[in-house]
């Protein structure tokens, strides 16, 4: 690899910040050394300075984590929530996660929320779960900052504030955060939190819609199908977006893409798409999949 595309590792030592090539990286590990450990790691499964082996990265990271690495065990549990790592469980992706919490680390902060929110290996507890999320977001975390203006929507573990709700969101979502962009379309659609504004809701629906959300797809396929102002319904646009949700496993979205090729709603009638459609909705569950197929017969 060209020296000039190499990037380098920067550790934090009692003699400050020092920065090592891959091959300063590879002896540290070789030594047992838990950051060098974590940084090989990481060279692996990003490809960075070395080629890329997912295998190879994910075990030193579990080398790393096993000796206590607290990033480490963050990476661990952030690869594991996205389906990308399956070396641990939800129980030990908490355990993990309130470990490295205890090391200020935003992410494992934000994770260790998310166990007092559902209750996994951990007890159920809101107000805990809330404290975690406020001390990631304080760190710049949008995610635990969309996770703590829900529990303000709600009103778990802290006071219910709407208004709080929405402006948490909305300063998320101005950040990028997927997650908060749908909340702040769902807050302006419904007048949660703030006045109704469609205009608002279809722009911010759109917004995620256009960064790959399915569930910002479904909400603005129903707008434009009903239209909103002065906008006309759109039945073309809306099957389109209706058919993008559904392709990712949107359970509503696969009704209403069965609905629109039964009744020719934004394209061509087709019973047989319309009963596929409609049978994978029926199997998520969808009661009105089940109803609607039962009456084709």
């Amino acid at each position: 690899m060209a020296e000039e595309e190499r990037r380098g590792f920067v550790f934090n030592t009692p003699d400050g910040d020092m920065e090592m090539e891959i091959e300063d990286v590879m002896r540290m590990a070789q030594e047992g050394d838990p950051d060098g450990l974590y940084a090989l790691g990481m060279a692996y499964l990003f490809g960075w300075d070395i080629q890329q082996d997912e295998r190879i990265g994910y075990d030193y990271l579990e080398q790393a984590s096993d000796k206590g690495q607290t990033e480490a065990m963050t990476l661990l549990v952030r690869m594991y929530m996205q389906g990308e790592y399956d070396g641990i469980d939800p129980e030990k992706a908490a355990k993990m996660s309130l470990l490295a919490a205890k090391d200020g680390i935003p992410d494992a902060q934000m994770y260790a929320g998310l166990a007092y929110m559902d209750g996994i290996g951990v007890k159920q507890d809101y107000s805990e779960a809330a404290r975690m999320f406020r001390l990631a977001a304080n760190q710049g975390n949008d995610e635990a900052r969309t996770n703590l203006a829900f529990l303000f929507q709600e009103g778990l573990g802290v006071p219910k504030d709407e208004a709080k709700a929405f402006k948490m969101y909305r300063t998320a979502a101005k950040n990028g955060n997927l997650n908060a962009m749908f909340h702040l379309a769902v807050s302006y659609e419904f007048g949660t939190g703030t006045s109704k504004d469609l205009a608002q809701a279809v722009e911010w629906y759109r917004k995620g819609s256009d960064m790959g959300d399915p569930f910002s797809s479904e909400r603005l396929a129903y707008l434009v199908s009903e239209g909103y102002g002065e906008n006309p319904p759109d039945a073309d646009l809306a099957f389109e977006l209706f058919l993008k949700a559904a392709n990712v496993g949107v359970p509503g979205a696969m009704f209403m893409v069965g609905y629109c090729y039964l009744g020719g709603h934004g394209t061509e009638p087709d019973i047989e798409e319309a009963k596929k459609w409609l049978k994978m909705a029926a199997d998520s569950d969808i009661q009105d999949a089940k109803d609607l197929l039962a009456e084709l017969g």
